[in-house]
């Protein structure tokens, strides 16, 4: 058979389980190749808040921070809920201590731990910790490393926020004061110091530059070549072009990695696997599920390890007429800012909204007596304080509302009027929250009990963060949006080497999986930020080793 081109591994993808696996195998003296459909790269994980979540490291234990693996494994467990594959789970920690050691001892990655910065249900969860298990990337230099690569790197288009402020930095801001966020920003923004995931991304691309990794944007592979049941390559063509011609046949030697991400652009993939319908999303173009397509060919199918309801997917709004990569987008709401509520269409307020997995949960709640969703639609009402203090993006405080995303009016019943929300259930749960805000204590979902949440949207000026009546006219409503943010349901079975598993239940040759492209069946049920991209570096990682040390030509 004649190839075009040979390397030892072949990743498809860039995000962060494509790049951990291409810095891996370059480490141990493998030729690696990435590929990515995008003409960007970095992947989703660009895009993201960049987070690790590890459990406790030597990073943590160099802060001086008390942690131990018993604890944290027992908040694990909890959150698995019995979904996870049990030696997956309780593999998790000691592997991704390794993977966190092998990033920063040996390939150089500056990673920190986010200081003050809770687990999302401290301290709900037995095993949960006030701090230390979070990780973030330290400001990268980007222009000033990677020169014209940095051109060629994705930050985030929905604001510079969510590229160069450092979570440190925010959550800082947020419980001390000190530094204002737009000084903090701009300081970055001038000296491109990226954050974040972008800064992860840039990280790791300058790192596998240094080490001879060949990285091909604008490539979509689209077959897999199998000789005697083994992935053996690829066959991939310019993305950015309808020619044949530009197909090619790329051998890889020691195996496939495939970091393609979720299948967010797959309407039927969604509906089928998240159990959703019309949902909007905050990814590239080029999320549409070839992991699972690709896969199919050796009898891998997807494998669901946890209910829809419980996968890391928001609610948010849709701006009209406002277009991303060329695409409709939408914007994600994090709920829980003081002078709003989220309440169905009885008018009543049907979860924590101050955070956004009880919402997700509860926004999917389909009622067996009623056979319906009875909280969706759902809606976010605010007032004028609200957009004077906090507002929507792209707006900030202070400035008009982005045109066309909410309907006001002078009072609240008169608001239920133009939504179609109860306007009796309106003003009662208006009236009852307000008088939560006298004592910060919500008894009806526990509102600003999870520290998470609170740190990321309360406002720490006033009395009680997540609270703040509802008073000042205008009035309005946004009609909220399912979106997903490319953490899906659903992926390929993997082992603890990330090979991936056939419907038959046996390993198919060559062929590996990380990242959203990979079950979750190390985790289980509940979601905690930071997994999605630990999960992207450790099976990124492991499956590299394996090829390398362990599976052979």
């Amino acid at each position: 058979m004649s190839w075009d081109s040979e390397y030892d591994i072949v990743c498809v993808g860039s995000g962060v389980g494509g790049l951990s696996a291409a810095l891996t195998g370059a480490q141990e003296g493998a030729s690696v190749l990435v590929l990515d459909k995008f003409h960007l790269i970095g992947g989703v994980s660009a895009l993201s808040s960049g987070q690790l979540w590890p459990g406790p490291t030597h990073l943590s234990k160099a802060e001086g921070i008390d942690d131990n693996d018993s604890d944290a494994q027992a908040y694990i467990n909890h959150l698995s809920q019995g979904f996870a594959d049990p030696d997956l789970r309780k593999s998790y920690l000691a592997q991704s201590r390794g993977a966190i050691q092998y990033f920063t001892d040996t390939i150089g990655l500056q990673l920190q731990v986010i200081k003050d910065l809770p687990d999302y249900y401290y301290p709900a969860v037995k095993g949960s910790a006030p701090q230390g298990r979070f990780l973030e990337i330290k400001p990268f230099p980007a222009r000033r490393l990677l020169g014209d690569w940095a051109g060629k790197i994705l930050t985030s288009p929905y604001g510079d926020g969510f590229s160069y402020v450092t979570a440190n930095e925010f959550v800082s801001m947020q419980l001390k004061g000190g530094e204002h966020v737009g000084t903090c920003l701009q300081r970055h923004v001038e000296a491109d110091e990226r954050t974040s995931g972008a800064g992860l991304a840039a990280a790791q691309v300058y790192a596998a530059l240094q080490r001879g990794v060949k990285i091909q944007p604008s490539t979509e592979v689209v077959d897999l070549v199998v000789d005697e049941g083994r992935i053996t390559g690829v066959i991939a063509r310019d993305s950015s072009s309808s020619s044949s011609s530009s197909t090619q046949r790329i051998r890889a030697r020691r195996g496939v990695l495939l970091a393609t991400g979720g299948y967010d652009l797959q309407p039927d993939m969604v509906r089928s696997f998240d159990s959703l319908i019309n949902a909007g999303n905050m990814t590239i173009p080029t999320i549409t599920g070839d992991h699972l397509t690709l896969a199919a060919k050796v009898g891998a199918v997807p494998y669901s390890a946890h209910p829809s309801a419980l996968t890391a997917i928001f609610v948010g709004y849709q701006i009209p007429g406002e277009l991303i990569y060329g695409k409709p987008t939408w914007r994600l709401l994090l709920p829980g800012a003081p002078h709003s509520i989220i309440v169905n269409s009885r008018g009543h307020r049907f979860a924590n909204d101050s955070f956004y997995p009880d919402v997700s949960a509860k926004a999917g709640r389909y009622d067996g007596q009623e056979q319906g969703l009875v909280n969706w639609p759902a809606w976010l009402v605010f007032d004028q304080d609200f957009v004077e203090k906090y507002n929507l993006l792209p707006a900030y405080p202070g400035q008009p509302l982005p045109q066309g995303i909410a309907v006001s009016s002078d009072t609240l019943r008169g608001l239920a009027e133009v939504t179609g929300i109860d306007a009796d259930g309106l003003a009662s749960t208006a009236e009852r929250f307000n008088g939560f805000c006298k004592t910060g204590v919500d008894e009806d979902f526990g509102r600003g009990s999870l520290p998470w949440g609170t740190i990321l949207t309360g406002d720490y000026s006033l009395p009680h963060p997540s609270f703040a009546k509802i008073v000042k006219a205008p009035f309005y409503a946004i009609k909220l949006h399912r979106v997903t943010v490319g953490v899906p349901t659903a992926g390929l079975p993997i082992n603890g080497d990330g090979s991936v598993i056939s419907a038959a239940g046996h390993v198919v040759p060559g062929l590996y999986a990380t990242g959203n492209s990979a079950a979750y069946r190390d985790w289980g049920a509940g979601y905690n930020s930071g997994v999605a991209n630990m999960r992207g570096m450790l099976y990124g990682y492991k499956a590299s080793l394996h090829m390398v040390r362990g599976a052979g030509p």
